[in-house]
């Protein structure tokens, strides 16, 4: 799992120097700031690896931190199941807004430092399947050029990470609740390795 570790921490690297350098070159559109959350109600799954990236630090929060963030995601899950659409498109995710089980009261990620790539990226702008995504409080005017970031690149890295932990893992998508449950291929190799 060292490597997994390693190489989820080089590209969260290189995707908070890509969020830097956009912020620094375009301080006006880049609009992030601590306690804006609209991130924080953007639908997303998880690559296999930050799915075991989420469910190690989920284990060393203190246990009254670990239940409230599961009766968080039964809030979660019920709410999606309210709104779940017939069809499923980046778009129309995009347009479905859920509070994160892991926003705290305080509009603080309770696991921010284990965020995954989705979220880390949120704020500029990221091309997915051919379409360009912003946050709708970002200031990137349509039909203007920003440097963009190539979402399936992530993906395919993410990827390549998820095959160490279990065949075929990069082509495995977990579910927000599924990971901090550890209900994904590979899970009770996680704890074990630390």
């Amino acid at each position: 799992m060292k490597a997994v570790w390693e190489g989820l921490n080089e590209i969260f690297q290189e995707i908070e120097q890509a969020f830097r350098q956009t912020k620094k070159n375009y301080p006006k559109e880049v609009r992030c700031k601590p306690k804006c959350t609209d991130c924080c109600y953007a639908l997303f799954d998880l690559s296999l690896a930050e799915a075991a990236l989420l469910f190690r630090e989920f284990h060393r929060q203190p246990r009254a931190l670990r239940r409230a963030i599961l009766r968080r995601v039964e809030k979660y899950e019920k709410a999606w199941q309210r709104q779940k659409p017939p069809l499923i498109t980046p778009f129309v995710l995009s347009t479905i807004k859920i509070r994160c089980p892991l926003l705290n009261d305080r509009d603080l990620c309770d696991l921010y430092t284990a965020r995954p790539a989705t979220c880390r990226l949120y704020g500029i702008p990221v091309q997915i399947e051919g379409e360009t995504f912003v946050c709708g409080f970002s200031g990137f005017e349509p039909g203007k050029t920003y440097p963009t970031v190539i979402f399936e690149k992530v993906l395919t890295r993410l990827a390549e990470l998820s095959d160490k932990i279990a065949p075929e893992g990069g082509k495995v998508r977990v579910p927000l609740p599924a990971a901090l449950r550890g209900r994904f291929p590979g899970a009770q190799f996680v704890l074990e390795a630390g």
